[in-house]
């Protein structure tokens, strides 16, 4: 795994995972149509196809995520 990906993960678990991503999900009450949640995808993503791969896949997973997309799914990156 390269180190941009390390360090994207990192990220993603300790700030959104462990300070800010709870606390919004609540606060806005959002239910995460997909399984993995985003953030979870998104390590998944990174740790399977590198930096670049990775985060394209999760631009396209988010762009999916809108209000007119109401099928709850099971996708893995």
């Amino acid at each position: 795994m390269s180190f941009l990906a390390s360090v994207s993960i990192l990220t993603i678990k300790k700030i959104w995972h462990g300070k800010i991503g709870g606390g919004y999900n609540k606060k806005h009450k959002i239910i995460c149509r997909f399984y993995p949640s985003c953030s979870n995808y998104a390590i998944q993503a990174l740790e399977k196809y590198g930096f670049f791969k990775g985060w394209y896949l999760v631009y396209k997973r988010i762009r999916r995520c809108t209000n007119d997309n109401t099928e709850a799914c099971i996708d893995y990156p």
